[in-house]
């Protein structure tokens, strides 16, 4: 029979045993992330960053790798448990939220205790996009900031030298390149991927629109993000984008992009290695990336980017381990390195070294990009849901069954409540 007393001495074993450290036979990290981080760490011409960590610390490392929303949510729920089974988690801004700010280490104690050196080269903007009030939930990795990419070769088909300058262009070269090429293949002058909001936000940031705004008014249902929402629904009724464009992902721009079947995309610069891979791609060196064309207005698209970010658990045990390898990451060289295999860097200096600039022709073009760069929405406790509503009245507007505006004012009727809630 289980007596209160029984139970107290569970739980008091249960502490016990979650802080013992683990043993050195079983010195082992394992990290839940998506596939492009462990990539970062360990593939392309920067090599595996984390061999000379693992030789030193005689550690192994298990990658559990998903995708976005399944990254964060495994995330979250390893370290809602009394004792979970991540020792460190990637994590991406707007997901965490200050609800659950308080399941991670405060890194900037761990930085106090063994500073990553030249921590200060770090952006604050960055730093901010996973800190709540004083309280450092994860230390930024990678950016994810889009430019624009495209076919040289199939531009050349069309007699086009230069890709577009402005959005008013961008619309009118993808008409351009809507056509059949004499091997019977069906090229869209442009895609993007629904996959999330994105893409469809440098879309409507070119118009003058915007979803969220900093202080946290919903602003999707005025003139200029309807006008974009509008414009691209015309794109897709003129076949200019695909019929079945709400369905698209990652993969699909990729295939797309690679096959030849697309002429431009919106996309993380780093993306550039995915479109040229010369084990994949039709169009090996033909796709190159430059920045975001500029908008109505005539300034520069206010590119969207992204912070993943490495998080560790309360509940590890693994903690000193665990922020070893973070800070190994962390360091300018291992920076320089993991822009090598393809990483967007959270240090601008990266883009001033030379293996960079030699291996990256859009080295430059990125650094510009990140200027202006802005999150997809400010930091809010129900960002995922706001973006998820905002892609389901898009996807009713661009099927056709509901008018752009009232599909954006719906947005924001369902998107004001979760606020505030």
């Amino acid at each position: 029979m289980l007596t209160r007393r029984h139970a107290v001495l569970g739980i008091a074993g249960a502490t016990l045993s979650a802080a013992v450290p683990a043993r050195a036979e079983d010195k082992k990290l394992t990290i839940v992330a998506h596939a492009v981080h462990r990539a970062a760490a360990t593939t392309g011409k920067g090599g595996d960053i984390t061999a000379s960590w693992r030789e030193k610390n005689g550690a192994n490392i298990e990658w559990l790798t998903f995708g976005v929303d399944a990254t964060n949510e495994r995330a979250l729920r390893e370290a809602g448990l009394s004792q979970g089974s991540i020792d460190i988690a990637f994590v991406l801004n707007g997901y965490v939220g200050p609800q659950y700010a308080q399941l991670f280490e405060d890194l900037k104690m761990w930085q106090a205790r063994d500073p990553i050196p030249a921590f200060d080269e770090i952006p604050d903007a960055m730093l901010a996009t996973h800190r709540y009030g004083e309280h450092l939930a994860a230390l930024p990795y990678r950016h994810a900031t889009h430019g624009l990419h495209y076919n040289s070769t199939l531009f050349a088909e069309r007699g086009i030298a230069d890709p577009p300058k402005t959005i008013a262009e961008l619309i009118a070269t993808a008409e351009k390149l809507s056509y059949e090429r004499p091997d019977g293949t069906r090229v869209y002058g442009f895609v993007l991927s629904m996959e999330d909001l994105s893409c469809t936000m440098d879309w409507i940031r070119a118009f003058g629109g915007d979803f969220i705004t900093p202080d946290l008014k919903v602003v999707v249902d005025e003139a200029p993000a309807v006008k974009a929402v509008a414009t691209l629904r015309e794109l897709v009724q003129k076949n200019v984008m695909p019929r079945n464009i709400m369905n698209f992902k990652n993969e699909d721009v990729i295939n797309h992009m690679q096959q030849g079947r697309a002429a431009m995309t919106n996309s993380p610069f780093g993306r550039y290695a995915t479109f040229n891979d010369p084990k994949a791609s039709k169009f090996q060196g033909k796709i190159p990336v430059v920045t975001l064309p500029d908008g109505i207005d005539g300034m520069p698209i206010p590119a969207k980017t992204s912070v993943w970010a490495m998080a560790i658990p309360r509940n590890t045990r693994n903690k000193e381990l665990a922020w070893s390898l973070v800070r190994h990451l962390s360091t300018p060289e291992s920076t320089i390195l993991a822009t090598l295999n393809g990483n967007g860097p959270v240090r601008p200096s990266a883009y001033n070294d030379k293996r960079v600039q030699e291996l990256l022709p859009y080295a430059s073009a990125e650094k510009t990009a990140l200027s202006t760069a802005r999150l997809i929405t400010p930091s809010f406790a129900n960002a995922p849901r706001a973006m998820n509503v905002l892609m389901e009245e898009l996807g009713l507007a661009l099927l056709g069954r509901k008018e752009p505006q009232a599909a954006m004012s719906e947005a924001k009727a369902r998107v004001v409540p979760l606020l505030t809630a």
